[in-house]
């Protein structure tokens, strides 16, 4: 069908027709067409996914020119700080930007090396040494899963020819944590020890550790004994972290991972305590002995004094009214030294503050849960009963081994069976599993199936809702219909050309003129002149010439 066939019907379509129902057809074209091209439009639109978060000025910058280098759509989000791009080009962009070692987070580190200028001096290349040194270290501890980012200072050490002038090295440390809960201690240590290794003559107390909250972290990384001479609030914490901590990873694979609860009470000493003790043991012990003996002999002075005294012994002559001598007597002198060891006990106790003067732990135990298959369902069902008294004690027993309980010292251990309250909100990540079950290739398309399904359903109302309405108003149906009034010759039946045809032909043999000029065909007069000529060649060439003539006049 030519143009000019299309403009003639277009023609006597708007003859039929109303301005009201012109207008409402109008309407109606240019709501579908923006309809079509709106939704094309917003099928098309890339989803955008995150590529990287929590960005500072500078890597967000270096980031935003790879990308527009590459010519790849992007959306900033979080003020700045978190960049976006086509889910389908993600993990390409996170590929390729990591190759180039972007992002940076704004440090640099021993790339600065990599450019050398002619003419460098010595001092420039200490900075730019500690510059690389600062930027490594804080990547090495941005890598940390706790950590989002972190800045090192570094002061390093002087020496001189004075001792008292010698400055020892320093160094301190801001990080940005993900959460708002401190770091543990093994964590602070850990970075601590990092830098004091990377650093020469850099000892892990000079490193000072803050978060961007200004808390202080670093001090809490001390040896017991400087605990407890001057800090004993810290050990306390510190010993009822251990404990607990202690406690809860003994007991979770027995009662199940989040089913346990443990607090730990430590009372310490507040005031330091001297003691000076000396027993004597009565059980006396021989240390040494010594004996001395002397002995002698003679004849014994006695008897009469004068000249028979003086006589010679042995004689036998005893005068009568004189005694006989007695005989010799032997002289001796025994001395014997004992000396005795008293065993002598001295004590000297010093106990400083902060030693453990007593220890309370109270366990929460939830309930036992089980998973048994339904019968019915076939689905699994969790069902929970409370323990025994049995795995209470035998619980109990554990805890008390655990952290040492002194029943002397006033310790004590407390473990009840009580059931947790389960918040509704413990089945989303049950509710997201199935998510996550979904391959990544779906999970990327999801946005696009989503907007086509919107698309589709925006169009079925606004079919429905708007245009069918407005239709309906601009062509009422008849009372006996329920379609839209047409115009008449909408309203007939189709006919073929040789329907037509057989008409005309049969009105001019019938010599009838056709009802109206619209009636008439072409097709049909022509069919009937050549069959006129055929038949009657000389009246057709009459008929001609005459006409011939008619034109020239």
């Amino acid at each position: 069908m030519n143009p000019e066939q299309i403009l003639a019907h277009l023609k006597r379509l708007s003859s039929t027709l109303t301005p009201r129902q012109i207008a409402t057809l109008a309407g109606v074209f240019v709501a579908v067409v923006g309809l079509v091209a709106g939704s094309a439009y917003w099928i098309n639109t890339p989803s955008y996914t995150l590529l990287y978060s929590g960005l500072d000025a500078e890597s967000a910058a270096a980031v935003i020119t790879r990308l527009k280098d590459d010519k790849v759509p992007y959306v900033l989000d979080d003020g700045g700080t978190a960049v976006r791009v086509p889910v389908e080009r993600v993990d390409e962009l996170r590929l390729n930007m990591a190759s180039e070692g972007l992002p940076t987070t704004g440090r640099i580190g021993f790339e600065v090396f990599d450019r050398t200028a002619f003419g460098t001096t010595e001092f420039l290349e200490q900075v730019n040494f500690r510059r690389g040194l600062e930027g490594e270290l804080a990547r090495t501890i941005s890598t940390i899963a706790e950590i989002a980012s972190a800045r090192v200072h570094i002061a390093p050490a002087k020496d001189s020819l004075f001792t008292e002038d010698v400055q020892q090295a320093k160094a301190s440390v801001v990080l940005k944590l993900r959460s708002k809960r401190p770091l543990a201690a093994s964590t602070v240590a850990g970075i601590a020890g990092l830098v004091a290794g990377s650093v020469e003559s850099l000892r892990p107390e000079s490193v000072v550790i803050l978060d961007t909250f200004g808390r202080p972290l670093s001090q809490v990384v001390m040896s017991d004994e400087e605990a407890a001479a001057g800090l004993p609030v810290e050990r306390q914490q510190k010993l009822e972290r251990d404990l607990s901590a202690k406690v809860v990873a003994l007991i979770e694979p027995v009662a199940g991972v989040g089913h346990v609860r443990a607090n730990v009470s430590v009372r310490l000493t507040g005031n330091s305590e001297e003691q000076t003790e000396e027993r004597w043991d009565p059980t006396t012990v021989i240390r040494s002995r010594q004996s001395t003996s002397d002995s002698g002999g003679g004849p014994a002075s006695v008897g009469i004094a004068g000249a028979r005294a003086n006589a010679v012994p042995g004689l036998n002559q005893t005068p009568r009214g004189v005694v006989a001598s007695p005989p010799p007597v032997l002289a001796g002198r025994s001395t014997e030294t004992v000396n005795y060891e008293v065993n002598k006990l001295t004590r000297h106790t010093l106990a400083p503050p902060g030693q453990l003067a007593r220890l309370s732990v109270a366990v929460i135990v939830d309930d036992e849960h089980t998973v048994a298959k339904d019968d019915a369902s076939g689905q699994p069902e969790a069902t929970s009963k409370p323990r025994s008294p049995e795995d209470i004690e035998r619980i109990q027993r554990l805890v008390a081994a655990a952290i040492g309980l002194d029943p002397a010292r006033g310790d004590q251990v407390t473990v009840e069976n009580i059931a947790f309250d389960e918040a509704p909100g413990d089945a989303t990540p049950d509710a997201q599993s199935w998510w996550r079950r979904i391959p990544p290739q779906l999970q990327n398309s999801a946005p696009q199936l989503v907007r086509l399904v919107g698309v589709l359903l925006l169009t079925t109302l606004a079919f429905t809702m708007v245009l069918r309405p407005m239709v309906r108003a601009a062509f009422p149906a008849d009372a006996g219909s329920s379609g839209l009034q047409l115009p008449s010759s909408f309203a007939q039946p189709v006919r073929s050309v040789a329907d037509l045809e057989g008409e005309i032909e049969a009105r001019l043999d019938a010599g009838l003129a056709p009802p109206s000029p619209e009636a008439q065909r072409l097709p049909a007069l022509t069919k009937r002149i050549a069959k006129k000529a055929t038949e009657e060649p000389e009246l057709m060439a009459r008929l001609v010439r005459s006409l011939l003539v008619d034109e020239e006049r």
